[in-house]
């Protein structure tokens, strides 16, 4: 992200951390604590980790105007990762993480945020939902995800904004990857743009879900009601056209 008026921050785990910080389900941490003690989310069968965290700032009426300014004068937020909270996904459908903080950037400013992590998981992963809270139609919000296997390839990608688009706001993405994986890595990319005269950007929750490839069981199931269901249609066909 190039940006006047930027600065950035990258945080490095610490090396004395033997077994990392941990998060259980209902249990959230910030962000600054996962990546200063190397630590991991868990959710079911999923792992959260190598946690990292960049960001710039923009003023769009003074291009000298530096992000701990902009923060400190209430303009922008975040700008540290231990203002941000981070724990296990709240759907009941599948694993995930949920990221929160009073994200937001008051007219006539703007803040980007780079959020990356690892993931491994027991269950192959062939699917990622990606939902936020913000209002509809203020300073624009937008929420990229780009999906990548362990070797920098991407399998998918997912965008969400708060823009009406012919009176529908895209508050959610879905997208299938490529391929199932097991391992992959994950940059979120968070815009708080309030262009002069857009009004103020925010929102408090980001959550994502990842969904697993069905079970051999599962499908065998889901087939055997679907022929089920078609089996029964036919009987009560053919036993109604006999009543005639």
């Amino acid at each position: 992200m190039n940006r006047l008026s930027a600065i950035a921050i990258a945080c490095a785990a610490s090396a004395t951390a033997v077994l990392g910080l941990v998060t259980h389900p209902a249990q959230a941490v910030s962000l600054g604590e996962l990546i200063r003690d190397n630590g991991t989310v868990q959710d079911e069968y999923m792992t959260f980790s190598n946690f990292t965290f960049a960001y710039t700032c923009q003023d769009y009426s003074d291009p000298n105007a530096t992000c701990d300014k902009l923060f400190t004068d209430g303009h922008v937020r975040p700008i540290s990762p231990f203002q941000i909270g981070v724990g296990p996904g709240t759907s009941s459908h599948s694993p995930g993480l949920q990221i929160n903080d009073f994200f937001r950037a008051e007219d006539g400013y703007r803040i980007d945020l780079d959020i990356s992590y690892d993931v491994e998981s027991t269950r192959p992963i062939q699917k990622s939902y990606l939902s936020f809270d913000a209002v509809v139609d203020s300073g624009r919000v937008e929420v990229t995800d780009t999906v990548s296997d362990r070797n920098g390839n991407e399998v998918g990608r997912l965008f969400a904004d708060n823009i009406r688009d012919n009176n529908v706001p895209f508050l959610a993405d879905s997208v299938v990857f490529d391929r199932s994986v097991t391992q992959f890595q994950v940059l979120k990319q968070i815009s708080m743009n309030s262009e002069p005269g857009t009004g103020l950007s925010n929102m408090t929750t980001i959550d994502q879900e990842y969904a697993p490839v069905p079970e051999p069981l599962t499908i065998l199931g889901s087939a055997a009601a679907l022929g089920f269901g078609v089996a029964f249609k036919k009987e009560h066909s053919r036993k109604k056209n006999n009543q005639k």
